[in-house]
């Protein structure tokens, strides 16, 4: 009896030869796959970069770049998820050393036509239990090992530790939540590899001149929240004011084009203890005010929830 995914996988088949694209389509079909076809080389590699496939199989005759070229791509790109497994496939002969490079490019697995369906699902299966054991583990996680900032689960969990504390000490705090501005942008959200690069950036210094008592967490694709302990709205103020001038001076010192500007929604209260609100529902209202703040512009951008319009 075949197990249902509780989500339906999609595949990503590059391959630049009609007939066989639409004979692998019908087979990952018949397997529950939704697919996304790409012709090249090319645009195999772009569809990949956008995410959201469970599995790639790449022809190594794909036109433009090869199969191998196309892994080997992949394999250097840090925003790629990794966890993704690459079968590469081939009806070339003497396939011994275009076997070592497929896999010292990155494939998973390197298959000859015709293809052992059969076989090939089996591994497909193992590799995608792999993959699943390895995002709920790192759901878990308390820090993303790619940017070294805390994920929303550390975050939920260092929030408890610093609302005990500034209810038992009657402090402020304050949460904010963050993304790049971009003077020419419709959206603050990443459309591209420059542009997620840009992010983590701007992440990194966002993370190196944040006080040691801070959480940083990354909350969304282009989006961070902070929890400043002890500090009310005057100080989650000059708080942006510090980040922005740090941003500004590593943009003079970054080989990309531009600047990195903030874009900032933030809530205070001047003591918990005495507040109606507990830290997750400030952090709800730092991410409202941000969506609220002006998305384009040259300087930097602050909204407070406090001057959020009546709902």
């Amino acid at each position: 009896m075949t197990q249902k995914n509780p989500h339906k996988l999609v595949a990503l088949i590059g391959c630049s030869d009609e007939w066989l694209c639409r004979s692998l389509e019908t087979v990952f079909d018949e397997r529950g796959y939704a697919v996304t076809r790409a012709g090249s080389g090319k645009q195999a590699l772009k569809f990949a970069r956008r995410g959201g496939h469970d599995v790639l199989l790449l022809d190594q005759q794909l036109h433009e770049l090869t199969g191998i070229d196309v892994c080997s791509a992949l394999r250097d790109d840090p925003l790629f998820d990794h966890a993704t497994p690459i079968v590469i496939i081939t009806s070339a002969h003497n396939t011994g050393s275009i076997r070592t490079a497929a896999y010292a490019a990155g494939a998973w697995e390197y298959c000859h036509l015709p293809l052992d369906v059969d076989g090939l699902f089996l591994k497909l299966g193992t590799f995608l239990r792999a993959r699943n054991e390895l995002a709920a583990s790192q759901a878990k996680s308390l820090m993303d090992p790619a940017s070294g900032i805390y994920t929303p689960f550390g975050l939920h969990q260092m929030a408890e530790q610093l609302e005990a504390r500034a209810r038992r000490n009657h402090e402020p705090i304050a949460c904010l939540a963050f993304s790049p501005l971009s003077a020419d942008a419709e959206s603050t959200k990443p459309r591209s590899s420059e542009e997620l690069e840009s992010f983590a950036d701007f992440a990194h210094v966002v993370r190196e001149q944040a006080r040691k008592s801070d959480v940083v967490a990354k909350t969304g694709e282009s989006q961070l929240a902070l929890l400043a302990p002890d500090t009310d709205a005057a100080g989650a103020r000059l708080l942006v004011a510090r980040l922005q001038r740090e941003l500004e001076a590593a943009s003079k010192n970054s080989a990309r084009p531009g600047s990195l500007r903030l874009r900032t929604g933030y809530c205070a209260v001047s003591d918990l203890s005495m507040a109606t609100v507990d830290l997750t529902e400030l952090v709800h209202r730092a991410e409202s005010a941000l969506a609220y703040a002006p998305a384009n512009g040259d300087t930097g951008s602050i909204m407070s929830f406090d001057d959020l319009p009546p709902p």
